[in-house]
């Protein structure tokens, strides 16, 4: 997860993070510190996808 501050000319920025609970933190302290409010957040995840059908493993 990355988030970087929408208002004006802000230019914070979290570090990337694989856990949204502290991207989400960073967002509150800044928030508490600036009184910004608006944050673009990109959150990624990995998907693990298999072409197995349901019931094709003699379930």
């Amino acid at each position: 997860m990355t988030a970087r501050c929408m208002d004006g000319g802000c230019g914070w920025e979290s570090e990337p993070t694989p856990q949204p609970g502290s991207g989400a933190a960073g967002c509150a302290s800044h928030t508490a510190a600036t009184g910004h409010t608006t944050f673009a957040v990109c959150l990624e995840y990995i998907a693990l996808v298999t072409t197995e059908a349901v019931g094709e493993l003699g379930e």
